[in-house]
């Protein structure tokens, strides 16, 4: 009798932990909200030709981004490039180049276009996707942000 009730305490245990085990699955780590993304302004314009006096030019200043608003999550929260549509004349190949030179660079939610890659693509309207991830999620903003390169700033 006391070998039975052993017997079936082991067998309640067995099943126990076989259920426990089954059960368990893999849970995301934290968070990332990202619906209400956006930059404000979502617009940079950049120029070739820069007065060589001014302080962009003499610090090789880059054309650069607000920081993204509206994204919230578990840090770290990382950005990645992912593509750009273009418009106007803009050459996507040769600004996936100048990503890949890193004369566009995304960091902590700040997108900035060097003068070097304003150089190197033409005169165009360049909007950009990218991803925002965290260590489980991942969320993909599409054309979230725009470049406009042209020659020479507006005169008054």
């Amino acid at each position: 009798m006391k070998n039975k009730r052993i017997g079936s305490i082991g067998i309640l245990v067995l099943l126990s932990v076989l259920f426990a085990l089954s059960s368990c699955d893999r849970m995301k780590v934290g968070y990332l909200n990202t619906t209400n993304a956006s930059y404000n302004p979502d617009t940079v314009f950049a120029f070739r030709n820069i007065d060589p006096k001014s302080e962009r030019a003499k610090n090789n200043a880059p054309w650069t981004s607000v920081r993204i608003q509206g994204v919230a999550g578990t840090v770290p929260i990382n950005y990645e490039y992912v593509s750009v549509k273009t418009a106007k004349g803009g050459d996507a190949q040769r600004f996936n180049e100048q990503v890949k030179k890193g004369n566009v660079l995304i960091q902590g939610g700040i997108i900035q276009l060097f003068q070097a890659g304003v150089k190197e693509i033409p005169n165009g309207t360049y909007t950009l996707t990218i991803r925002v991830y965290n260590e489980d999620h991942s969320a993909l903003l599409k054309d979230i942000f725009t470049f406009v390169v042209s020659d020479n700033a507006p005169t008054n």
